[in-house]
Parts: structure tokens; C-alpha cells; sequence
């Protein structure tokens, strides 16, 4: 970590000060972040500036960068998968606040007067991971994905074919 970072702070002193803050956090410090990694190894950096809006709401925008090293699904081999996600979103006290947000900002609800910035990091970079990683069509070690050289196969006729045969003659 590049610098002391509280772990948890008050988004709306924050948010009054227009503080900006920057730092990263160790993958293997992440906990939910950790089982869907292949290694460990790398860190979370983030840059990010808590302020108001237009309709004087705490905001919080800026961006979260990572290396991430996932299994792929096909071949089980490992796979690079770069993350630069953006943040833009409102702090909210009640679920009510979070439906009357617009569509370009995410509820960040604020319990007890707290949020923890290493659950919003850890949070953006899970929303970035793709549901299923693999590499991509011809990457891949496995085979899988790829479209083969072969001929079409032939089409079968259909066993009740001759059954619907049959019923034409008898009409």
C-alpha cells in the first residue's frame, strides 16, 4: 500500500472536505476478490475523488485498475485479464434514496455513519470479472471454441418419415 489508508471513513466528511485519495491494496488482501484468482500476486490501485453533484448528493468518482490472473474455464490454464473499472457513485442512507438515484450512478449505502474503501474497491473489481473467463476463440489451449475443418454432417431423414409416406398413399 502506497499510503495509510483508514479503513473505514466518513463519506460525508469526505464529501465536504472534496477529498481525493489514491492508493492500492494487495489482491491477497482481498478476501472475496482471492477465491476467484488463479495467484494472488498483484495489487488493486485506485484513484478516487468524493464529491457533490448538481442535486448537492455525496458522490464518489474515479477509477480502479488491476492485473487479475483467472483460471480459464476450458483449458484450466491462466489468463491475464486486465481491469480499469469506473466508479461514479452516490452514497445513500435508505434504500428509498438508492431507487430515486439516476442510472449513471450505483447506491453506496452508508451504515452507521461508515463506509470500508477496501469493500468498494474489492466490489468494483468483483463486478468487473466476466462470468465465465476464458481465453479467447484460438488462444486457448484446450482446442475447445474453435470451429473445426470438417464437412458437414449429413442430415438424417427423419424415422417417422416414411409413416407420413405410408399416410399419403392411403389418402
Amino acid at each position: 500500500m502506497s499510503q495509510r489508508l483508514p479503513d473505514h471513513l466518513d463519506p460525508w466528511r469526505y464529501v465536504n472536505l472534496a477529498k481525493r485519495t489514491n492508493g492500492s491494496y494487495s489482491l491477497g488482501d482481498l478476501p472475496r476478490l482471492r477465491g476467484c484468482l488463479a495467484e494472488q500476486q498483484g495489487e488493486a490501485r485506485f484513484d478516487l475523488e468524493f464529491s457533490r453533484d448538481k442535486q448537492h448528493r455525496a458522490c464518489l468518482h474515479g477509477t480502479v485498475e488491476a492485473q487479475l490472473v483467472l483460471e480459464c474455464q476450458r483449458c484450466l490454464g491462466t489468463i491475464l485479464f486486465p481491469v480499469k473499472s469506473k466508479v461514479s457513485l452516490a452514497f445513500v442512507e435508505s434504500l428509498e434514496e438508492a431507487e430515486n438515484l439516476p442510472d449513471d450512478l450505483d447506491p453506496e449505502l452508508v451504515e452507521n455513519g461508515q463506509v470500508e474503501l477496501r469493500n468498494l474497491i474489492e466490489d468494483e473489481l468483483l463486478l468487473a470479472l466476466p462470468q465465465v473467463p476464458t481465453h479467447p476463440v484460438g488462444e486457448c489451449a484446450s482446442g475447445m471454441g474453435e470451429k473445426p475443418n470438417e464437412k458437414p454432417v449429413a442430415v438424417r431423414e427423419s424415422p417417422f418419415a416414411v409413416l407420413a409416406q405410408l399416410k399419403r398413399h392411403d389418402e
